[in-house]
């Protein structure tokens, strides 16, 4: 399967990852479109996407640390408690836009994540829940970056 642009890829997962021979591809294109409306998928979908993410973001991609998808997850969590009480949050949701751009800014592999969380936080921010998919998204891409040998 060959991903958006050019290059061929093998990963196992759709066809998106790291470049074998030719220039680099951007991977986040597909995920970003898919996760635009966190309504229209599944289960089956986002843990696709968290499974290719997760690869990609560890050492056999970018090698991005964990503990920078952790900090987003630790956050997601803590807006979770309020959805528990009943609350659905979406200002603090859309919040989690600024802090990425943060992270993004002080390290250049985080711009990647960037591309496929920003389009998730804005779909999450409309429901509680698509904020529960994004939610499960990210404790995904942590799951599968530690599965590839992702370490803090």
């Amino acid at each position: 399967m060959t991903a958006m642009g050019t290059g061929d890829f093998k990963t196992g997962t759709g066809g998106r990852g790291k470049a074998e021979n030719g220039p680099h591809v951007d991977w986040t294109a597909q995920h970003a479109r898919d996760l635009k409306d966190l309504s229209t998928i599944g289960a089956d979908r986002i843990v696709e996407i968290a499974e290719a993410v997760g690869k990609q973001l560890s050492p056999k991609g970018i090698n991005l640390k964990i503990n920078q998808i952790r900090r987003f997850l630790d956050e997601a969590r803590q807006i979770e408690l309020e959805v528990k009480r009943g609350v659905f949050p979406a200002d603090r949701v859309v919040l989690l836009l600024p802090k990425l751009a943060y992270a993004a800014g002080r390290e250049q592999k985080v711009r990647d994540l960037m591309k496929v969380l920003d389009p998730a936080i804005r779909s999450a921010r409309d429901s509680a829940a698509n904020f529960k998919k994004f939610l499960r998204l990210i404790e995904g891409i942590v799951a599968y970056h530690r599965f590839y040998g992702g370490t803090n």
